[in-house]
C-alpha cells in the first residue's frame, strides 16, 4: 500500500509539472556535415533536413549560390547557423519553420552624464551607432517609469529629466526605427518591486500609427511626435488622466502618443494613444488606437483604432476600424470596417460593412445588414433605380430609390401640369421589398411629400403596396394600390379643384381639412446596382483657391432674384474630405413695388438686403466627381429701415449679423470647373434664404 501511494504523488508530481515542460527548440537538434564548396542553398537544406525543420528567408537577404565548407559533428543546428552567417542575421522559430532575417544594428550611448539634486535626475548623453559610431538624429530616449521622453538632436545628443526614488535604477531606453531597441543602466544599485494592481505600461502588438498618415493627421500630428511613434512601436502606458493644449503640449509631453488615459481633456487639441473612458477636446481629439465609452470635441475625432461608445463632433468623426456603438456629428461620420450601432449626420456617412442604421444626407456602405435613411444611399450590395408612374392625383411621379431590398430610401417629385388642376410636390419615402423570386417581389412603401396648391402649406402622406414584375435586366414595371391621407389649406385658382373651400371657411373653425382615400399608382422602372468604388488617392497635401458667381432665387417673397459671387481657400484633407474657408457677397434683390406698409397713407416699400457671408465648412466627394458640402459661419450685412415725419418716409440702411449654414452638392472636375447648387439661410429665423446655381474654378496652390 506504501508503494502504491508513492507512486501514486511521483505520477500525481510529474502531471502537475507537465505544463511547464518545454518541447525542445529545433535549434538545439544536433546534426552533422561534412561539406566543401558547396552551395549554401544545399547545406541549409541539409541542416534543415536532419534537424527536421524548414527555412523562410528574402531571397535577396542571402546569396544561395554561394560556396561555403563546413564540418561539424553532433552540434546544436543554432550553433552551425552561428558559424555560417556570425552576427549578420538573426533566426526566430515559428512551429516547424526557421525564419531568417538581417539582425537589427545596435545602438550606443556615450559620454553619459547624470546629475542628481534630491529625487531630479538630469541625464545627457550622445547616442550612436554601435558598429559605424555615427552619431544618430532623430532617436528616442526615455523613461517608463516616468514616461518621460525626449529625441536627440542633430549631433545625437539628448538632455533628459526626470524624477526617480533614489534607490531604485534609473534605466533609459533608446529606441529608433531599423535599429534594435536598447535599454541602458544608470545606476549600480538594483531593487526589485512589485506594485497590486494592473500595470502601468505594457508592450502591445501595434496596429500601425495609421492615423499620422490620414490629412488631418499629416496637417495636425507635429514631425517630431510622428518620429518617436516610428521609433517607439511597441510601448503603451496607462495612466489616470492627461491635460493638453495641443499635441505636444501636455502634461506627459511627448510621450502622450504612447499614454492611454481614463480621462483626457484637449483644450485646444490633443494626440494619445487611447482613451478608455472620457475624453473632451475643445477643437479636435486624436487617437492613435482605440477609444471607449466617451469623445466629445468641437471640429473633429479621429481614432486609429476601434471606437465603442458614443463619438460626438461638432463636424467630423472617423474611426479607422469599427465603431460600436454612435457616432454623432453635423456634417459626417465614418467608419472605415464596419458600424454596429447608428451614425447621425446632417450630410453624409460612410462605413464598410452597416450592421445598424445610418441617417444622414448622403449614405455610403461596401455592404449593408441594417438600414440607411437619406436622400442618396450607395450600398455596394444593394440598388438604385429611377421610377416614372402616374396616380390618382399626379399624372407625373418621378422617384430615385435607393438602398437594399431590406429597406431603401426614395427621394420624390410630383406634378400634375393640367391647366385647371395644377399641384406640385416633393418629399421623401422609405420601402422594404417582399421577394418572390428574381423577377417578381411585392413593395411595401410609405411616403411623405410637401405639396402646392396655390401655396406650399398643404401635406401629403401615402402608404402603397406595389407589385414589380422584372421584364428585363434594367426594366421594370409596377402598379397597385395606396392610401392616401392629404391635409390642406385650400387650394388657389387653377390648382386641385378637390381641395377648394368655400370663402367662408375660417369662420366656420375649418383650418386645416383632411381629405382620405384609397386609390391607385402604376408606372416603369429602371433598375441597377451600384459597383464597387474606386479608393482615392490622398492628396492631403494640395491647398486650392476656389472663385465662384451664383444665381438663385429667394426662399420667401418679397425676395427675387439674388446674386452674388465668392472666394474660397480649400485643403484636401484626404480620403475624399475637404476643408473650406470663404467669404463672399450676396444681393437679395425685392419685387419691384413691393408694399411692407403704408405710414400716413404713405407706402412704405422694401429694399435690397447686402451680406456679406463668412463661413468655414467641409466636402465630402461620394465618387470622382460628386461632391456634398455644409458650411457654418456668420453673416454680416445691411437691410432696410425707416424712419417716418407726419409727411413723409425716409429710408436708411441699417446693420445686422447674425449665424449662418449652408449646404451644397455639385461636381468639381479634373480641370478645376465646378458647378452645383447650394442652400444657404443668412439669419436662420429671417427669411434672408436663397436657392442658388454655382460656377466656379479653383487653382491649385501646392503640389
Amino acid at each position: 500500500m506504501f508503494l502504491n501511494l508513492r507512486l501514486f504523488i511521483c505520477v500525481f508530481l510529474f502531471l502537475l509539472s507537465a505544463p511547464c515542460l518545454r518541447a525542445q527548440s529545433v535549434l538545439d537538434k544536433p546534426v552533422t556535415l561534412d561539406m566543401k564548396q558547396s552551395r549554401l542553398a544545399g547545406v541549409l537544406t541539409e541542416i534543415g533536413r536532419q534537424a527536421g525543420f524548414y527555412f523562410s528567408y528574402d531571397g535577396r537577404l542571402l546569396s544561395r549560390d554561394s560556396l561555403v565548407t563546413i564540418r561539424t559533428a553532433n552540434e546544436p543546428a543554432g550553433t552551425v547557423l552561428t558559424r555560417l552567417f556570425g552576427d549578420r542575421f538573426e533566426l526566430e522559430e515559428s512551429g516547424s519553420y526557421v525564419i531568417i532575417t538581417a539582425a537589427l544594428p545596435h545602438l550606443a550611448l556615450i559620454n553619459p552624464d547624470m546629475t542628481t539634486e534630491g529625487n531630479t535626475y538630469s541625464v545627457s548623453g550622445i547616442i550612436i551607432d554601435e558598429h559605424t559610431g555615427e552619431r544618430l538624429m532623430n532617436a528616442s530616449v526615455y523613461d517608463k517609469r516616468s514616461l518621460l521622453a525626449t529625441l536627440t538632436d542633430e549631433h545625437g545628443y539628448f538632455r533628459l529629466k526626470l524624477r526617480a526614488d533614489p534607490a531604485i535604477q534609473v534605466a533609459l531606453t533608446v529606441s529608433k526605427l531599423n535599429y534594435r531597441t536598447t535599454t541602458v543602466n544608470l545606476l549600480n544599485t538594483v531593487q526589485v518591486s512589485s506594485r497590486a494592481g494592473k500595470s502601468v505600461y505594457q508592450r502591445t502588438a501595434t496596429k500601425g500609427n495609421r492615423v499620422e498618415h490620414t490629412g488631418l493627421g499629416r496637417l495636425f500630428i507635429s514631425a517630431r511626435q510622428k518620429i518617436q511613434s516610428l521609433n517607439i512601436q511597441d510601448f503603451l502606458a496607462n495612466r489616470p488622466f492627461q491635460v493638453s493644449l495641443t499635441p505636444g503640449l501636455s502634461t506627459h509631453g511627448m510621450f502622450s502618443p504612447q499614454v492611454v488615459n481614463h480621462v483626457s481633456v484637449n483644450l485646444a487639441g490633443g494626440y494619445t494613444a487611447g482613451t478608455d473612458g472620457l475624453e473632451f477636446g475643445g477643437l479636435f481629439n486624436i487617437n492613435k488606437q482605440d477609444a471607449r465609452y466617451l469623445q466629445m470635441a468641437g471640429v473633429f475625432n479621429l481614432v486609429g483604432g476601434n471606437m465603442t461608445g458614443l463619438q460626438l463632433a461638432g463636424a467630423h468623426n472617423r474611426a479607422l476600424d469599427t465603431v460600436r456603438g454612435a457616432q454623432v456629428s453635423l456634417f459626417s461620420n465614418k467608419a472605415e470596417a464596419q458600424v454596429s450601432g447608428i451614425q447621425l449626420s446632417t450630410l453624409h456617412n460612410t462605413t464598410g460593412r452597416l450592421k445598424g442604421v445610418q441617417i444622414g444626407l448622403v449614405n455610403i456602405a461596401d455592404s449593408s445588414d441594417g438600414a440607411s435613411i437619406g436622400l442618396v444611399n450607395i450600398i455596394r450590395n444593394g440598388f438604385y433605380k429611377i421610377s416614372y408612374s402616374a396616380n390618382t392625383l399626379a399624372s407625373t411621379n418621378v422617384a430615385l430609390k435607393t438602398g437594399t431590398h431590406a429597406f431603401y430610401s426614395s427621394l420624390l417629385l410630383s406634378a400634375n401640369p393640367s391647366p385647371s388642376d395644377k399641384l406640385y410636390a416633393f418629399g421623401l419615402g422609405i420601402g422594404h421589398d417582399f421577394l418572390f423570386s428574381d423577377r417578381v417581389y411585392l413593395s411595401a412603401e410609405a411616403a411623405y411629400q410637401f405639396a402646392n396648391t396655390g401655396l406650399w402649406d398643404d401635406r401629403w402622406a401615402q402608404a402603397k403596396l406595389l407589385l414589380n414584375i422584372q421584364v428585363s435586366k434594367h426594366i421594370s414595371v409596377f402598379g397597385g394600390a395606396s392610401l392616401n391621407h392629404y391635409t390642406y389649406t385650400g387650394s388657389q385658382p387653377g390648382y386641385q379643384r378637390r381641395f377648394s373651400l368655400p370663402v367662408d371657411h375660417y369662420y366656420q373653425g375649418i383650418t386645416h381639412p383632411v381629405q382620405q382615400w384609397t386609390g391607385w399608382e402604376a408606372g416603369i422602372a429602371f433598375n441597377s446596382v451600384f459597383k464597387p468604388a474606386l479608393k482615392a488617392a490622398d492628396d492631403s497635401q494640395r491647398w486650392y483657391l476656389g472663385i465662384a458667381g451664383t444665381a438663385g432665387i429667394g426662399w420667401d417673397e418679397p425676395y427675387t432674384v439674388v446674386s452674388g459671387a465668392e472666394l474660397s481657400l480649400q485643403r484636401e484633407l484626404g480620403d475624399q474630405l475637404t476643408g473650406t474657408l470663404s467669404a463672399g457677397y450676396t444681393h437679395l434683390g425685392v419685387q419691384n413695388g413691393y408694399e411692407i406698409t403704408r405710414i400716413n397713407n404713405t407706402p412704405v416699400y422694401d429694399q435690397p438686403v447686402h451680406i456679406i457671408p463668412l463661413k468655414a465648412g467641409i466636402r465630402l466627394k461620394t465618387g470622382r466627381l460628386f461632391f456634398f458640402g455644409g458650411d457654418v459661419g456668420e453673416a454680416f450685412g445691411t437691410e432696410p429701415g425707416f424712419t417716418t415725419n407726419p409727411t413723409t418716409v425716409t429710408y436708411q440702411q441699417r446693420s445686422f449679423r447674425s449665424l449662418m449654414y449652408a449646404v451644397s452638392a455639385g461636381l468639381s472636375l479634373s480641370n478645376g470647373l465646378e458647378t452645383g447648387v447650394k442652400f444657404e439661410d443668412y439669419g436662420l429665423q429671417s427669411q434672408y434664404k436663397q436657392f442658388a446655381l454655382r460656377l466656379g474654378y479653383r487653382i491649385r496652390l501646392s503640389k
